[in-house]
């Protein structure tokens, strides 16, 4: 049993076919609970992880989450060619970049595409499965550079995550602000209004 007044809690997540080191969305979700229904009087919570302890903290009307900082190496397009089809169809990959401890793929989209192309893009993620040959993608994230338009503040980027390797997709309707700080390496804010 533990009591809400904690500031440490374990937290595991799970997909339909097993657990995963990590989910930076329902951490966050878990600590919105924790902080704003429970009133947790705490200003940080650590949650103890597959992934190593992650701390998430209040500041003002956002919850900060610090994330762990997993390096990225250039990817060769002609191996995940296939891959790359069944993910994106036709639209131009500015950039390509693998995380060997994390086996994900990152496909950064070409800055000319709005944020409505990503988010209306129809993606049949159990096609990766049989496009993916090297065996080392386990994730993918499509990802789009954010843009201010003046009515907002704008955002970082924009994300998609698949991994149907888990038998898990990853997509909100609800678009939350995601900004990286400088000064906070790997850092979500999250706004409520």
């Amino acid at each position: 049993i533990f009591t809400l007044i904690s500031s440490r809690f374990g937290l595991r997540w799970f997909t339909p076919a097993n657990e995963v080191p990590l989910c930076g969305h329902a951490t966050l979700a878990s600590a919105a609970v924790l902080f704003h229904v429970k009133k947790n009087p705490n200003s940080v919570l650590t949650f103890v992880t597959l992934s190593g302890e992650l701390k998430t903290r209040q500041e003002k009307d956002q919850i900060v989450l610090d994330l762990p900082l997993y390096s990225t190496y250039p990817q060769v397009p002609q191996e995940v060619e296939e891959l790359i089809k069944a993910a994106t169809g036709d639209m131009i990959v500015q950039d390509l970049r693998y995380s060997p401890d994390t086996e994900k793929l990152l496909v950064r989209l070409s800055d000319a595409y709005e944020r409505s192309v990503l988010e209306e893009l129809q993606v049949r993620a159990q096609h990766f499965l049989s496009a993916e040959k090297t065996g080392k993608v386990k994730g993918l994230i499509l990802t789009l550079k954010g843009k201010s338009n003046g009515k907002d503040k704008g955002h970082d980027f924009y994300s998609r995550y698949f991994a149907p390797w888990y038998a898990h997709y990853c997509f909100l309707k609800i678009q939350l602000p995601v900004v990286i700080r400088p000064d906070i390496p790997a850092s979500f804010f999250i706004t409520f209004s």
